[in-house]
């Protein structure tokens, strides 16, 4: 009998074994960890710092993306920092939240061109897909100079975006290569989704040529008019609110991550440079304002003219005391009557809502006179904003016919004056 009940138990069992999926000689099968930064799920916002450093910033990428690891504990549960690399190192994609360190997700085989459209167009469209989300905020790394394109291929000196050099050089000399034009970088941007803003952490790129063109692809356009150090912005800090998300309008997060930049160089770490300019531009009223300021361009530079600039607001010098870089509303207020002036400006500050702009920057091309530094003349007239204001020398180095393929040369109708 004893047999018996043993017998029936031992079916009972192997029953409830077979039910369970479960025999003697299998394990539970533990779930897999969750890959880093969550890839797939759909979060809050995906930040994207994209660091073209190929060339002699090189050593200035170690620095910055350890700030970035650093500044991760001050962001949302719902936000991520993607950051793409490439240096003399390698080409690779970084993630990080705020729960999870800054780490390598991807190295890439091949040495990336990161001013190449095509890979630029695929890393950007690879972390959108694989890091979805509700925002999306850009902040594109590297060398720039505005809208003024290459007109040298073998020269450093001009470079509206980015420069590659593909040798894994990193030295001072390292500055050639391909380098990206400004409506290349439109036309890219365009095919992906929308930005909430896109910040310049890069040299000139606050100029109203370069927002303009970019005025389809994101809702605010954030730089420099002038030169910024190398070091950058001090991401440790203005990560958290770059992160945030606000309900209908970012403006207050923008201009507090504005504000952290400039006093880092005014009365940080970076004090040594005495000062940044920044602004921010947003785009939704751009065209308000390209309309406003056509006529006014359309008569100062009449009839092949270069007004006189002596007076208005450079953002950079060279060794003839030329720039491509003055000052719109600076030109505005020297070349406009009190009440065309005043009644211009109103659209502007729609336009040109945020400036934080130092008395003084460092500058590699400085005026002589003021050693290495530039200095703001007319702060309470100066806006932050770049405008190019063609000349004959200009023309025949060929800026001028380059000048031609930009939306604001087109719109404002600057080809009835002659330029």
């Amino acid at each position: 009998m004893k047999r018996v009940f043993l017998h029936l138990l031992y079916i009972s069992a192997s029953v409830l074994l077979c039910l369970t999926g479960v025999s003697c000689h299998d394990t539970i099968d533990e779930p897999e960890p969750e890959k880093p930064g969550k890839p797939g799920k759909k979060m809050a916002r995906t930040l994207i710092v994209y660091m073209a450093g190929e060339n002699s910033l090189a050593d200035m990428v170690s620095y910055d993306s350890l700030e970035i690891a650093q500044g991760l504990s001050t962001v949302g549960v719902d936000h991520r920092v993607v950051v793409y690399i490439d240096d003399t190192k390698s080409s690779r994609l970084c993630v990080g939240t705020r729960d999870e360190k800054l780490q390598v997700v991807k190295t890439y085989a091949r040495n990336v061109c990161s001013t190449d459209s095509a890979e630029m167009e695929n890393i950007l469209r690879e972390i959108t897909s694989t890091y979805p989300a509700e925002h999306y905020g850009l902040m594109l790394w590297s060398h720039a100079s505005g809208w003024l394109p290459s007109t040298n291929k073998k020269s450093a000196r001009r470079r509206v975006y980015g420069v590659d050099n593909g040798q894994r050089r990193g030295d001072q000399n390292s500055n050639f290569g391909p380098q990206m034009e400004l409506t290349t970088l439109a036309n890219v941007l365009s095919h992906l989704p929308h930005f909430d803003y896109i910040f310049f952490d890069a040299c000139f790129m606050q100029c109203i040529e370069t927002a303009y063109q970019l005025r389809h692809v994101t809702d605010y356009v954030i730089g420099s008019p002038a030169e910024i150090p190398g070091y950058g912005a001090p991401y440790d800090n203005i990560l958290s609110p770059l992160c945030q998300i606000a309900e209908g309008d970012n403006l207050a997060n923008l201009m507090n991550a504005m504000d952290i930049y400039v006093d880092y160089y005014e009365n940080g770490d970076g004090n040594q440079y005495k000062g940044a300019e920044l602004s921010l531009v947003r785009t939704s009223a751009l065209e308000a304002l390209m309309t406003a300021t056509a006529p006014h361009l359309q008569r100062i530079f009449a009839n092949r003219t270069t007004p006189d600039c002596s007076a208005v607001q450079q953002f950079y010098y060279n060794p003839s005391q030329n720039t491509q870089y003055y000052d719109l509303q600076n030109l505005m207020y020297h070349h406009l009557s009190a009440e065309e002036y005043a009644a211009w400006l109103t659209v502007f500050d729609a336009a040109v809502p945020l400036s934080r702009l130092s008395p003084t920057w460092y500058s590699t091309h400085a005026h002589p006179t003021n050693g290495n530094y530039c200095r703001i003349a007319e702060p309470a007239y100066t806006g932050g904003i770049s405008v190019f204001v063609p000349s004959v020398t200009y023309a025949q180095r060929g800026y001028v016919t380059a000048y031609h393929a930009y939306d604001w040369y087109k719109d404002t109708g600057l080809s009835a004056t002659g330029w």
